[in-house]
C-alpha cells in the first residue's frame, strides 16, 4: 500500500472514531441485582426507613418492617415494586426508590450487535467470546474485528481493550480472546456498510475516491 493510501486510511479511521457516540447512551438494557451488590433504598417522607444494604450470597436483603426480600433475577425497578407492595401493608402509599451504588457481583454487561443485550453472570473464567454466547450470539451486522471491553481502572478514565474476534473464531487464535473481570462491559459494534461510508465521507467531499476505495477494501474483510 502506498504512503498516500496509508495516510488516507489513517485519516478515515480517526474520523470514524470521532463520529462514534458513547454506546451506553444508545443501548437499552437492564441490570440484574446480584450478590454483594450495594443498594441504597429510600422511602419518600420516611427517612427513618432509608437504608443502605448489601445483597447476601443467597440473593436476599433485609429491610425495615418487611424482613427478608429475595432479589434473585430482579432489576432495581422490579425490586422497587416488590418492596413497595410489601411495605404498603405498614406504610400508606409508600414511594420507594432503589439505587445500585456498588456493583460487586460477578456479572458482565454485553451490549451492541448481540441477540439479547443485558447483564450476565460470570463463571470462574469467562472470555469475550463466551460472554457473547451468553447473550445469544452475535448478529449478521456485527463488526467482529472491532469488539471492545470497557473496564474500570484506578485512573480517572476506564480502560478500553480492543478485541479482534475474527481472529479468535476464524483463525482459532485464543490469545486474542480476552478473559473478563467482574463489571466489564463488552460492546459488539455494528459493521459499517459501504453506502454509509460513501454517503458520509465521499459524497460530502471529505474523502477523495482513492481513499474511499481503500476504505471499502478494509470493510469487506471484516
Amino acid at each position: 500500500m502506498s504512503t498516500k493510501s496509508s495516510l488516507v486510511v489513517s485519516l478515515v479511521s480517526a474520523l470514524l472514531l470521532a463520529s462514534t457516540s458513547p454506546f451506553f447512551a444508545e443501548e437499552k438494557m437492564s441490570y440484574t441485582v446480584g450478590p454483594e451488590d450495594v443498594l441504597e433504598i429510600s422511602v419518600w417522607q420516611h427517612p427513618e426507613l432509608d437504608k443502605v444494604v448489601t445483597v447476601r450470597p443467597d440473593g436476599k436483603i433485609s429491610f425495615s418492617l418487611i424482613g427478608d426480600v429475595d432479589t434473585t433475577g430482579l432489576t432495581p425497578a422490579e425490586l422497587d415494586k416488590v418492596i413497595t407492595k410489601r411495605l404498603s401493608e405498614y406504610v400508606q402509599n409508600p414511594e420507594v426508590t432503589v439505587i445500585v451504588t456498588g456493583i460487586r457481583s460477578g456479572q458482565i454487561i454485553v451490549l451492541g450487535q448481540v441477540v439479547t443485550s443485558g447483564a450476565y453472570p460470570m463463571g470462574e473464567r469467562t472470555t469475550v467470546l463466551e460472554a457473547i454466547a451468553k447473550a445469544g450470539g452475535y448478529t449478521e451486522r456485527a463488526a467482529l474485528r472491532s469488539v471492545t471491553v470497557t473496564r474500570k481502572s484506578e485512573a480517572k478514565n476506564p480502560k478500553v481493550i480492543k478485541v479482534d474476534l475474527k481472529k479468535v473464531i476464524v483463525e482459532g487464535d485464543k490469545s486474542k480472546d480476552v478473559i473478563l473481570e467482574p463489571g466489564d462491559v463488552v460492546y459488539m459494534p455494528e459493521k459499517k456498510s459501504a453506502w454509509d461510508i460513501f454517503d458520509r465521507y465521499f459524497i460530502r467531499g471529505i474523502l477523495p475516491i482513492t481513499g474511499f476505495v481503500v476504505l471499502i477494501d478494509r470493510l469487506t474483510k471484516d
